[in-house]
């Protein structure tokens, strides 16, 4: 009976742990393990380049959809930006970005367009203040 009970035990351990475990060392989805810093230099190319694109179909007058999905974009390679140095301004930047957004949605292309500027010089500034760093 103390075998049984001592075989139970182990098993349900072991079960437990191995059930714990993935979840324990899963990184955040999109998350980039010690981005070296020419990763991060990238990353903020990639980010500026997508953004002046977005601000680009703005002001040209590209049709709703391609506009939101630049701007999506734009915001998804800004979160691919790992530095500890630019976390609060980035996410001012993406605040810029949610506001051009909203803002063009509602159909206000002036305050879109004004703030998609804004946001642009954002950007620009977060790889500043990381070469600054």
């Amino acid at each position: 009976m103390a075998l049984l009970k001592k075989v139970v035990i182990a098993l349900f351990v072991s079960t437990a742990l191995l059930a714990t475990a993935p979840s324990a060392i899963a990184k955040p989805a999109g998350k980039i393990e010690n981005q070296t810093p020419e990763g991060v230099l990238h990353a903020f190319d990639v980010a500026i380049s997508s953004v002046e694109a977005a601000q680009t179909a703005l002001v040209s007058g590209e049709d709703k959809d391609t506009v939101l999905g630049l701007m999506k974009e734009a915001k998804q390679n800004l979160n691919k930006i790992e530095s500890a140095t630019v976390n609060r301004e980035k996410e001012r930047a993406n605040g810029l970005l949610k506001k051009s957004r909203s803002a063009f949605r509602k159909g206000d292309l002036e305050k879109a367009k004004s703030l998609m500027s804004d946001t642009v010089a954002k950007f620009i500034s977060l790889k500043q203040i990381y070469l600054d760093f």
